[in-house]
């Protein structure tokens, strides 16, 4: 099964860039040092669009493969904790595995709570 984020929030995030840039270039037509200070934000709000329209969570069998420019594979039978921890933008869920690493994901992933569920399944917790 593969779990992503929800598209459109990445797709308004772009648009949102896109209308940054061009209300900047049509209406005050910055010089160049105020491109370079308008560039981190800019730079940020595409970097996050392309990273949320990339970004998968796939369970196939054993393997969790995790990532959206790099991905990382991991082994749901070694999987030793699944938690929800209530944080500022929502829920997010830990894994730990058994040799230490983690990795995590927020609930703004479509199907988080089918996810966790899965993920404890896949585990022997529940």
């Amino acid at each position: 099964m593969k779990f992503r984020y929800a598209s459109q929030w990445a797709y308004i995030e772009l648009l949102v860039a896109f209308l940054m840039t061009l209300s900047v270039a049509v209406k005050l037509k910055p010089e160049w040092w105020g491109w370079l200070l308008f560039a981190p934000l800019l730079g940020f709000l595409v970097f996050e669009g392309i990273r949320k329209i990339k970004y998968s969570l796939t369970v196939e069998g054993d393997i969790i493969t995790v990532g959206s420019f790099n991905s990382a594979q991991y082994v749901a039978s070694k999987i030793a904790a699944v938690n929800v921890w209530m944080a500022k933008g929502g829920r997010i869920a830990v894994v730990t595995f058994e040799d230490g690493k983690r990795f995590n994901f927020p609930s703004n992933v479509e199907g988080f709570d089918n996810l966790v569920g899965l993920l404890k399944t896949k585990a022997n917790l529940e």
